[in-house]
Parts: structure tokens; C-alpha cells; sequence
């Protein structure tokens, strides 16, 4: 875990920010589930109408990819598709949510990533 928080600060530290990158790692882990929460929320919504936005769930996605990747945490996936397998969801469900979000990308105000 040394290893990992000292190259984290080392990253930072050419940015001028100071960050506990011991802070992250927990951070990161308790929102785990909170991600999960949202997927079934947005593959429950409204097809017509949606409440919970899948781009969005998707950027969360990619960042917590790409910021364990830069903390040098292994993970088990790599891309979105891989977060839904290893979450047990369907191949149906996940390609259900990348219907929603291609459709949703057309109009989405904001970063896609």
C-alpha cells in the first residue's frame, strides 16, 4: 500500500495537489455498491422516459476504472462491459443499458467519456 500511495502523491504532486491517496482507495471501495445501485436503477427505469441517466453511469464507471488503474489497483474488468459481467448482470441487461445509453448520448448535456 506504500508503494501505491507514494506514486499516487508523486502524480498529484506535479499538479500542485496534495491527496491521500489512502483516502481514495477507501473512498472508491465504499462507492462500490453505489454504482451497482445505479445500474439497476437506470435498467429499471422508464424506457420512454427515464429518471436515472445511463451516460452517466457509464462515466462513473470509466473513472472508477481509470482512477484504480492510475492508483495501480488490479481490477477484474477493464471496460463497462466487464463491470456487468462481473456483476452478474445478463448479456440481454447489458445490452439493454447500451441501448439506453447510445440513445440517451444523442441529447445528453455533458462529458461523455
Amino acid at each position: 500500500m506504500e508503494c501505491l500511495v507514494n506514486k499516487f502523491e508523486q502524480n498529484v504532486g506535479r499538479l500542485g495537489m496534495a491527496i491521500d491517496a489512502e483516502k481514495v482507495n477507501y473512498f472508491l471501495r465504499m462507492m462500490y455498491p453505489t454504482m451497482e445501485q445505479y445500474v439497476d436503477q437506470v435498467l429499471n427505469d422508464s424506457e420512454t422516459d427515464p429518471e436515472y441517466s445511463a451516460v452517466t453511469a457509464s462515466n462513473v464507471i470509466k473513472c472508477y476504472i481509470q482512477i484504480m488503474t492510475d492508483l495501480d489497483n488490479a481490477l477484474s474488468f477493464n471496460n463497462v462491459e466487464g463491470f456487468f459481467k462481473i456483476n452478474g448482470y445478463t448479456d440481454e441487461e447489458y445490452q439493454r443499458f447500451e441501448a439506453c445509453r447510445k440513445k440517451e448520448s444523442q441529447y445528453y448535456i455533458g462529458t461523455q467519456y
